[in-house]
């Protein structure tokens, strides 16, 4: 297996079907002051696009984030020596004190055969040390490790959206249908912010976060990401959706058109007049005007990993699930070290900051 990675001379040799690995969102990295190697790699499994977002996870500490990175399919059974060989074409490229590369896989995580359930219910992948130890067999150092968190959520729901209403509609679980046609029945009305419109979503956003005891973004992140959008004449199709009833804002959010993709980004609801299910109705929109955009799968990033009534998401999962798609588990966040030293050091410090 051989790989190679170089910096492209011109956008149209970036590959990759991610939204996470476009040059629109190198440059917006960039715009929020991160520092940004862009990266194309070449294998015999095809080409892709690895794009290193450096981060400083906690201080003292800077790491490369691979968001979506590889988004080739791999055998199993190879992901561990391509991740190898990967990471030493990459590491040449990134800032010396950089402790680790870390990517965030779209590879299907290799424990959901019928042994991983229980009672209809996934199980989950097992303790990280025995992730590890498939990962690393056929590795020549055996040094790649599970990280201590993922950062997009490696559970999710994916619609595909290559069908008609009456299909999208009776894969919906009965009770989300009926919701989505009373948000219909009960006078919600739908539509697209314009730009200046963003506080009034934000302001929702905020307290859907703050209530739910979510960290947000700041206004700041979102004025810069639509600015730049409106400026670029082929960024990804950035929209604010709102529900609105009586000149209330009810939910909103704010969702990417990107080639075959469409993303659920950010999104906030109200309180008030909840019986409408203005967020039901909101999807609905969302999901038509996604397959008239040609966006062929609409990926609602992030769900449970399953439907345990007791986990803190539950509703979530339910709200999510109930639309149809198909749940989808990731294999994670994986870490390449790059000083062996200084990873167990900030390995050891990521730990602490997560219980505290």
């Amino acid at each position: 297996m051989r790989i190679t990675v170089s910096e492209p001379g011109h956008e149209s040799m970036f590959r990759g079907s991610s939204l996470f690995q476009t040059p629109f969102w190198f440059r917006f990295r960039r715009e929020l002051g991160q520092k940004v190697v862009p990266l194309v790699a070449e294998s015999s499994a095809g080409a892709f696009s690895c794009a290193v977002f450096i981060r400083t996870g906690v201080p003292g500490f800077s790491y490369g984030y691979l968001p979506r990175v590889p988004d080739i399919p791999v055998a199993e059974e190879e992901r561990g020596l391509f991740l190898e060989q990967l990471s030493a074409a990459i590491a040449p490229h990134v800032p010396p004190d950089t402790v680790c590369l870390r990517y965030d896989t779209v590879w299907p995580s290799p424990f959901t055969d019928s042994s991983h359930y229980s009672n209809g219910q996934w199980k989950g992948a097992p303790r990280a040390v025995f992730r590890e130890l498939r990962m690393n067999s056929g590795t020549r150092e055996r040094t790649l490790r599970k990280s201590e968190l993922d950062h997009i959520s490696p559970d999710t729901v994916i619609i595909d959206l290559d069908k008609d209403d009456d299909v999208l509609l009776s894969r919906m679980r009965q009770t989300t249908r009926n919701c989505v046609r009373r948000a219909y029945r009960s006078g919600v009305s739908f539509r697209i912010m314009n730009p200046d419109e963003l506080p009034a979503w934000y302001r929702l956003y905020e307290e859907t976060a703050v209530r739910k005891k979510l960290s947000h973004e700041k206004l700041s992140y979102f004025e810069t990401l639509l600015s730049l959008a409106r400026n670029e004449t082929n960024s990804p199709d950035f929209r604010i959706y709102a529900a609105e009833k009586d000149g209330m804002l009810l939910a909103g959010a704010v969702t990417a058109f990107s080639g075959d993709n469409a993303y659920y980004l950010y999104a906030g609801s109200s309180l008030e007049q909840r019986k409408c299910m203005a967020n039901y109705g909101l999807q609905w929109e969302i999901i038509r005007d996604a397959r008239s955009a040609g966006c062929r799968y609409y990926d609602l990033l992030g769900v449970p990993p399953n439907n345990d009534p007791n986990h803190s998401m539950y509703g979530l999962y339910t709200f999510k699930t109930g639309l149809g798609g198909r749940v989808v588990h990731y294999s994670g966040c994986w870490d390449y070290p790059l000083d062996e030293r200084r990873y167990q050091q900030f390995r050891n410090a990521e730990a602490f900051a997560g219980i505290r």
